[in-house]
């Protein structure tokens, strides 16, 4: 009697500890009230496999894969599979806890496994995954999370938690990073979160901000190498989110420039990246480029430029178009003005300047939308040797020009151009 008495009493203590922790977290790991074994096998990512410990490299890569990654089956990330398995680590697990709070896991245990009475299972994870995973058990029995002020480590509980599929902890997650302070990194790091991820409107949003407030004088040169180093992600956010404080529009579209320069290496990714998510940013001239393969010995480029913009240029200035490509080599249109020794405005077509000489002759016209019918006529053209060309283009009596070629306040221009190579 009293050995039954002793042994109630005490369990009689477990469950009202439980009771006060209003959740399982006296069953983590416990073999008591455990009914699997949860074996996970820890492996090194491709960077550990070089030998880099980039870290945030590593990062970056599984949340750009994750994107692809269905959550289904028992290897939990397929970016690691073919790499050495560093560790294993033996958990014993509450099947009815993880599967009532996941349904990743809820599959996991109802239909991964061989056989009915099989209790153990196995999971792998990557190395860097592994700390943000073991908070994620630990959530799954206690609904809470280890306090912290690290953005990253949240960030990486809140992609375990979505490709677990707990939802409750990626909300949870979301909520502390929106309180904390917010910085350039946490920032960045949240605005890269793969499209796939439920992240709060709200989290979001505080990083758009914080970028666009930080870097509002971004041209300013004590921001140009912090800048150079920032992810697409976070330029864009600068880009979109701010009248920007700038000397002028020659100065926002330069740094475009500049950025994918160092950032974009390749020159289709670069023309890839400046096309559809920078240059349509850049308050400059507002163009629309046919899509024209660039090893294409012709082609046909619409602009659109306003009068202001035109107007704005005198006594002198410029502005430019974003790159088009012509028979492998990279151009762009310019427009300026002079008022000496008459007013006139010009448009210029001119080359890259880190492509390489173009030899052969370049036969190109430039076309204007007449306000009376609405159509393209010719208004200048011309056959250039471009062993010795350097720009091409022509100028015309502004005053003129202002009256009679713009519709609605807008230049619809239609560039033409052919290049034929020498022998």
């Amino acid at each position: 009697m009293a050995g039954g008495e002793a042994s109630t009493g005490a369990g009689a203590r477990a469950w009202q500890e439980a009771e006060v922790d209003a959740g399982f977290e006296f069953a983590f790991n416990n073999e008591a009230f455990s009914d699997k074994v949860l074996q996970i096998e820890v492996v090194g990512t491709k960077e550990d496999a070089l030998g880099s410990g980039a870290d945030a490299v590593s990062r970056k890569r599984r949340r750009e894969e994750a994107q692809g990654d269905d959550g289904e089956g028992i290897n939990s990330s397929p970016t690691v599979l073919c790499t050495p398995i560093l560790r294993v680590n033996t958990i014993k697990v509450n099947s009815a806890i993880l599967a009532a709070k996941s349904p990743f896991f809820f599959k996991l245990f109802s239909n991964g496994m061989k056989e009915s009475d099989q209790i153990h299972a196995t999971l792998r994870i990557a190395d860097s995954e592994e700390n943000a995973f073991m908070e994620l058990l630990h959530f799954m029995y206690s609904e809470k999370l280890t306090p912290t002020t690290d953005p990253t480590l949240l960030l990486d509980i809140l992609m375990a938690s979505d490709k677990f599929e707990v939802i409750s902890c990626m909300k949870l997650c979301g909520q502390r990073l929106i309180d904390l302070p917010m910085t350039t990194e946490s920032a960045v790091l949240c605005l890269e979160l793969p499209s796939s991820i439920s992240v709060p409107a709200a989290l979001t949003e505080a990083a758009k901000k914080f970028l666009a407030e930080r870097y509002k004088e971004f041209l300013s040169t004590k921001f140009q190498d912090e800048l150079m180093r920032i992810p697409l992600a976070g330029i864009v956010a600068v880009l979109s989110r701010n009248r920007l404080k700038i000397a002028s529009e020659e100065a926002v579209y330069d740094f475009v420039l500049r950025w994918a320069d160092s950032q974009y290496p390749n020159p289709e990714e670069r023309r890839r990246i400046l096309s559809s998510c920078l240059l349509p940013l850049a308050p400059l001239v507002r163009s629309k480029i046919n899509d024209v393969p660039i090893n294409q010995p012709s082609c046909i480029v619409d602009f659109t430029l306003k009068r202001e913009q035109c107007s704005g240029l005198s006594p002198s200035g410029l502005i430019r178009s974003p790159p088009f490509y012509c028979a492998g080599h990279g151009f762009f249109l310019s427009a300026h003005r002079s008022m000496e020794p008459v007013n006139v405005f010009g448009l210029v077509i001119r080359k890259l300047e880190d492509k390489g000489l173009v030899r052969g002759t370049m036969d190109y016209k430039f076309e204007i939308k007449r306000r009376s019918t609405l159509e393209f006529v010719t208004i200048y053209m011309h056959t250039a040797n471009t062993d010795s060309m350097e720009n091409v283009g022509f100028t015309v009596d502004w005053s003129q020009f202002n009256r009679s070629c713009f519709i609605n306040d807008s230049l619809h221009l239609r560039v033409h151009m052919k290049i034929k190579p020498q022998p």
